[in-house]
């Protein structure tokens, strides 16, 4: 069954929100009282920055040929920024060199409202699909895809991949978080837990991002709470297993098995998506200021503010960089 996130969201948001700010107010929803707010309520939260937006970007021509589009960097060493456009279905690829790196690429078949994108280890991108209920995959420099999954998907938000190759698609539809073992497309394991974002480390542990943080051994459908405050946004892990996690307009990491922040910077407008380098030396967030939406970088872990990336009409929410930090060397 699909879930239609927008048609839900748009009648409960200003309920949600009004309850919220209430509860803030008089300090009934704090990160140690917030066990009596629903995944739906969770979900409308994460998702009025996406439709407060509105998605009236618009995208420009696709330019990728039937044949594919072609890496401007042959050995892969460079970084490539995937641009999702909700409203518009594309992905939309750009060099990572510079500022506003040249666009090199467009892909469209297979998209249906793409809600999050993730580059696995040999280049491919993933895109979850809320518009079709499916998650696909693209090979580096294709534009049609190699894998479509359907089976065990409903309303897909968070999406990752393991350096094994194994994908990991969150379904708000029904509060699941489906695997699926590199190749296949009939889940191996389901998670019941409600989550929007989602990432692993080089264990292979998966992290889950719902009401608060949970994590999850490879292959247990029984997840570990981190103790971190409650509602997270998007969030990625670095090689030493700490944590960067957005919360609201600020950017926050916490050191390996802690839960308080070692560092907190702003991010101006409403950011939504985060993706760290594969050198761990930029971290990269997706978000709006004014249309167009931009993507904004910093240098991790000392950089102190965020600084434009790349403006355009191609994106507006969903992103990912390639090579992502997690898969390793």
């Amino acid at each position: 069954m699909s879930f239609d996130f927008r048609s839900h969201y748009r009648s409960t948001a200003l309920f949600v929100l009004a309850a919220l700010t209430a509860g803030c107010s008089s300090g009934a929803l704090t990160p140690g009282n917030s066990g009596n707010v629903t995944g739906a309520q969770a979900a409308s939260l994460r998702l009025n920055q996406m439709l407060a937006a509105g998605h009236g970007v618009s995208a420009p021509a696709a330019r990728a040929g039937s044949g594919g589009w072609f890496h401007p960097d042959k050995k892969g060493k460079k970084s490539l920024i995937y641009w999702g456009n909700f409203d518009n279905s594309t992905i939309t690829i750009y060099s990572g060199k510079g500022v506003n790196g040249k666009e090199v690429g467009q892909i469209t078949t297979g998209l249906s409202e793409p809600e999050r994108l993730f580059v696995g280890a040999d280049g491919s991108v993933y895109a979850t699909n809320i518009g079709n209920d499916t998650v696909t995959g693209y090979k580096a420099g294709t534009t049609s895809p190699f894998i479509t999954i359907s089976n065990g998907v409903n309303s897909p938000t968070g999406l990752t991949v393991d350096a094994a190759g194994t994908i990991y698609c969150a379904n708000v539809g029904n509060d699941t978080i489906t695997v699926y073992p590199k190749g296949q497309t009939t889940p191996s394991l389901t998670i019941s837990y409600f989550a929007e974002y989602l990432a692993t480390d080089k264990q292979d542990n998966l992290y889950a991002a719902g009401s608060g943080v949970e994590e999850f051994a490879p292959g247990s459908s029984s997840g570990k709470n981190l103790g971190l405050p409650a509602y997270p946004g998007a969030l990625e892990v670095d090689r030493s297993g700490n944590l960067i996690v957005l919360y609201g307009g600020d950017v926050e990491y916490f050191p390996a098995g802690s839960t308080s922040p070692s560092k907190e910077i702003s991010v101006s407008g409403s950011p939504f998506a985060l993706s760290l380098s594969k050198n761990e030396k930029e971290l990269y967030v997706s978000t709006e200021v004014s249309v167009p939406f931009d993507i904004q970088s910093i240098a991790y872990p000392k950089g102190t503010s965020f600084s434009n990336k790349l403006t355009t009409n191609g994106g507006d929410w969903p992103f990912a960089v390639s090579p992502d930090a997690a898969l390793g060397d």
